[in-house]
């Protein structure tokens, strides 16, 4: 009976023991989890999400858990960072994966993979797809920021003739890659330079092959455009095209050829132009021109328009002043144009009329359309009386549009006026009682005395005279004898650096007319005379004199 109880109770014991091994081999966490607690590893999962974006992770962890991304553009948000791993407690879980463009190219995607660790174990739950980059295209952009496209044409801007009156055309453009303007396909007429960091320089050509003159403008309507070229790593060369026009001839150029640099006369008739080579101011007699002024006109695609203007001349202070009115036009002045080309005449001065002038502009139309509806007095011209006599000046940025300008005067009888050299050798108390007999000529073979002529500053023609002091010992006298005084006008003196010493008086000696010298300098200078037979009101001269002393 005893036996018989033993076995049974081996029988019973191994069956439990055989129990407990079999219940500790299902475990998920072999024995080192909390007892209860069951491991689940969420459904994998694949999704794609672009540079920039971002994607929402969800999952239910029974234990402390952590997510690891295996690609430094797959971040997980963490509060204000973004971090590679994030650890969390048990529970429900959302979180948010940020996506940057750090490392992305244009050939391959890119794979991140999340795995999560719950415990001891790990596993790949979730697969996020980054697309490749794709080529975006190109912006073209002018110094502004504006984008030129087919709406917004690219305009050439205008340049002069000369290499050193180049106007650029900037644009600037922006790409991932490096941009380049092709040379093969693009206009001939237009000159590119590539100034780096996607910034191009743009001008005409004037020495394009297609024989396109720069003053002439080009409209989008001829067809040409800019061709851009972009080269990617997977598409290839990209050629982005963009229309392109140009302005034409600066807008301010305007060229005369031939050019009438210098002020002009012309005879009543109108027959005779007459250059005079100080300009506006009395000066020598220059080049001559008959009876018609002609130049050709270069300007933006030939428009310009002719402004005749009255100048006025007003002589003052030993010169001439010149005033403008652009209200009065010169209809006794006729230009005709042909073309490019302007033909001026003028008619014939009336009989008993007074000078008379004109100036006339040639503008750009361009520049014309700005300033026509302005006060062109005003817009042309500055006044200045400083002086005491107003002058007009023609405003800076309009000289270069001075074609002509030019006075007709009437013709006034030709006198020759001769100065000769007399002195006495004693004192004279009575002049009423000499003869010219009784003055002794200049002789310039003894250097007495030198008399000469030559161009003056406030007349066409100056005398110089010159003597020693000595002639004026003992109260004698030098006496100057002119031939005529033409009427209107004076044979008198403007200035005397010795005055008080030297006493200058006019005497009439055998009905001719003498300025007679008396007295004797204290000291010498290097000043003279100046003296001249004129109209002193109006400081218009005949002739000067200028008269020194060694």
């Amino acid at each position: 009976m005893k036996a018989l109880n033993l076995k049974s109770m081996s029988w019973i014991m191994a069956l439990a023991m055989m129990f407990i091994v079999s219940f500790t081999g299902c475990s998920d966490d072999d024995g080192e989890n909390t007892p209860g607690e069951k491991i689940e590893f969420p459904t994998l999962q694949e999704a794609t999400c672009n540079a920039d974006g971002t994607i929402t992770i969800s999952f239910k962890a029974t234990v402390d858990w952590k997510l690891t991304s295996n690609a430094g553009w797959c971040k997980f948000v963490d509060g204000e960072f973004t971090q590679s791993s994030i650890t969390g407690k048990a529970g429900e879980q959302t979180i948010t994966a940020k996506i940057s463009g750090d490392g992305q190219n244009y050939s391959d995607d890119n794979v991140a993979e999340i795995t999560l660790t719950l415990g001891e174990k790990e596993q790949v739950i979730y697969k996020i797809t980054r697309p490749k980059k794709v080529f975006n295209g190109l912006t073209i952009k002018d110094e502004n920021g504006n984008v030129y496209n087919t709406e917004n044409p690219i305009i050439i801007k205008g340049s002069g003739y000369e290499k050193i009156d180049v106007v650029y055309t900037t644009i600037l453009t922006e790409s991932e890659f490096e941009v380049g303007i092709s040379t093969s396909e693009n206009p001939d007429w237009i000159k590119v330079e590539n100034k780096g960091e996607g910034k191009f320089n743009l001008t005409f050509n004037n020495d394009n092959t297609e024989g396109i003159d720069p003053k002439y403008s080009i409209s989008t309507e001829k067809g040409h455009k800019l061709v851009f070229g972009v080269q990617t790593t997977n598409e290839g060369l990209i050629n982005v095209s963009v229309p392109v026009a140009y302005e034409g001839l600066k807008e301010n150029v305007l060229l005369f050829k031939p050019e009438y640099i210098n002020a002009l006369t012309v005879n009543p008739k109108g027959t005779v132009f007459t250059e005079t080579s100080s300009g506006s101011m009395e000066g020598t007699e220059g080049v001559k021109y008959e009876n018609q002024l002609s130049s050709t006109i270069t300007v933006r695609d030939d428009k310009f328009h002719v402004l005749k203007i009255t100048e006025i001349k007003t002589p003052a202070m030993g010169t001439y002043f010149y005033t403008y009115d652009v209200t009065q036009e010169p209809d006794w002045v006729t230009i005709v144009e042909e073309g490019t080309k302007l033909t001026l005449t003028v008619a014939a001065l009336p009989e008993g009329a007074e000078l008379r002038g004109a100036a006339i502009l040639v503008i750009p139309e361009v520049i014309w359309n700005k300033i026509k509806d302005t006060d062109l007095q005003a817009t042309l011209f500055t006044r200045d009386s400083d002086n005491g006599a107003p002058m007009d000046y023609l405003n800076d940025e309009y000289t270069d549009y001075i074609w002509t300008h030019f006075t007709q005067e009437p013709k006034n009888e030709e006198i020759e006026i001769i100065l000769k050299g007399f002195y006495t050798n004693k004192e004279i108390t009575d002049w009423t009682t000499v003869k010219e007999e009784d003055l002794i000529p200049f002789d310039n073979n003894d250097q007495t005395i030198s008399i000469s002529e030559y161009p003056g500053q406030m007349a066409s023609i100056a005398w110089n005279a010159s003597f020693s002091k000595s002639l004026l010992e003992n109260n004698k006298s030098v006496c100057i004898q002119t031939n005529s005084i033409p009427a209107g006008h004076d044979f008198g003196v403007m200035y005397n650096p010795w005055e008080g010493e030297i006493q200058i008086t006019n005497k009439t000696i055998d009905g001719k007319e003498y300025m007679v010298l008396t007295g004797y300098p204290s000291s010498m200078s290097f000043d003279q005379i100046m003296a001249g037979i004129g109209n002193f009101d109006t400081m218009d001269f005949a002739i000067e004199l200028n008269i020194g002393m060694y």
